[in-house]
């Protein structure tokens, strides 16, 4: 892949993507930049905090309240799961199990647990679960990924 830069102080950001066939990288990388904008509300005692979405980690459904975790904070939706699931699927969310998605770039590592399931564990040292209905999901990821390196 060759990436191409150039500065131009009179226009806007522009993105264009030559490839000779589409396939699931061309689809992930238009993906991930329509996702670079995005934004998502979440509130903290009272007050509203806007959000990229690539500072969010993960996003949990705990007794029909939503909470968005970043880093350092926690902070609650408005928004149920399933609106942040058609929200951010396809920009680096994946859904880990029914009550939780994940942004996909913050995953370091993955093992292997009992009962079919997978403990991933994030940039920042916390862990999640995978049960056994998503992990072909990830499983499929992880092997785009694998030979998006490999090229």
């Amino acid at each position: 892949m060759d990436i191409i830069i150039v500065e131009d102080k009179e226009s806007n950001i522009e993105v264009q993507i030559r490839y000779p066939i589409m396939n699931v990288q061309v689809r992930q990388l238009i993906q991930r930049i329509k996702g670079i904008d995005m934004k998502i509300v979440g509130s903290n005692n009272g007050k509203n905090i806007v959000l990229n979405i690539c500072d969010i980690f993960y996003i949990e459904s705990i007794e029909r309240k939503t909470f968005i975790y970043t880093k350092d904070q926690v902070l609650k939706s408005s928004k149920k799961l399933y609106q942040l699931i058609d929200e951010l699927t396809g920009v680096g969310f994946i859904q880990i199990n029914k009550a939780c998605i994940m942004n996909i770039d913050v995953l370091d590592s993955v093992n292997t647990l009992f009962n079919s399931r997978l403990k991933a564990t994030l940039i920042n040292g916390e862990n999640v679960i995978i049960t056994r209905t998503y992990i072909p999901a990830i499983k499929k990821w992880l092997e785009g990924e694998a030979q998006h390196y490999e090229k």
